[in-house]
């Protein structure tokens, strides 16, 4: 039995009684727990207003240092940019604001109502919000020069199939950043070995792969190695450029000096970014 004073189990359980096919069951975990960046366990985890919406875009900014520091937004000025399974449009808005044309999908009805709501707030008219699955994405080939995913397509239920999707809207010549989870990261041992033998989930024959039920979002959740990446990329048709390792500005264990910190981040972050480019310009 599903332990069902955990919200994510409870989720995980409606969409196993109420969903046949594996998309729907993933589509109705975060139709019931949107990214909101609230707790979990939260009663109303919905942003009121404009106000709030902002609030989500300075806590996901802050929380990452990677977007933050490192990602030019700037980059994509007049460029046809896709932002798959954009949550509330924080990182779609983004781009828009710094000049792309942007196109924000989500596989459900709640982001996509969200990320609107987010655009409107904001005055971005022209950013274009649709509900689509990132496993058949209802756009003709070689669409977009850019195509991004923060912390998505290892949610999906093939992300194999996703990727290859990502190929064949991308326009030759293009390039992409695809943001998973790191298996091998201090998070997926750490609260998996707690799960497991403080939580006594190891009696009920749950191993590393399957507890991830207990603490990870989404109905689907896999952490990748840079080498499954790079495989899957060059599997979809698609060049990997670089593989890159981080974390959220949280020390990643508690009371480590700070170099220590970013060298531990760097190799064992839970965050796992492949930039790539679809050959053939």
């Amino acid at each position: 039995m599903p332990d069902l004073d955990n919200p994510l189990m409870r989720a995980r359980k409606t969409a196993e009684e109420r969903a046949a096919s594996a998309q729907d069951r993933n589509r109705l975990w975060w139709e019931r727990l949107p990214m909101t960046y609230a707790d979990w366990a939260a009663d109303d985890r919905l942003p009121a207003g404009p106000e709030e919406l902002k609030r989500i875009e300075d806590q996901l900014f802050a929380a990452s240092p990677f977007l933050r520091t490192r990602f030019d937004f700037t980059r994509f000025r007049g460029r046809r940019v896709l932002d798959v399974g954009c949550g509330t449009g924080v990182l779609s808005c983004r781009f828009a604001k710094d000049g792309a044309q942007v196109t924000a999908m989500d596989l459900t009805g709640a982001a996509v109502a969200l990320a609107r709501r987010n655009a409107a707030a904001q005055g971005l008219d022209a950013l274009r919000v649709v509900q689509a699955d990132a496993e058949h994405m209802a756009f003709p080939a070689d669409t977009f020069d850019f195509v991004f995913s923060w912390g998505v397509l290892h949610h999906t239920s093939d992300t194999g199939r996703a990727f290859r999707e990502v190929c064949r809207v991308l326009k030759p010549g293009g390039a992409g950043l695809i943001m998973v989870y790191h298996r091998r990261s201090v998070a997926y041992y750490g609260h998996g070995l707690y799960w497991l033998l403080l939580r006594g989930k190891i009696f009920s024959g749950h191993t590393l792969g399957t507890v991830q039920d207990f603490y990870t979002d989404g109905y689907y959740h896999r952490y990748l190695t840079g080498d499954e990446i790079a495989a899957l990329l060059r599997d979809a048709g698609l060049t990997p450029t670089r593989i890159t390792v981080t974390q959220y500005e949280k020390k990643i264990v508690p009371f480590v000096p700070r170099w220590l910190d970013e060298a531990l981040k760097a190799r064992f972050g839970m965050c796992l970014i492949a930039e790539f480019e679809k050959p053939g310009a």
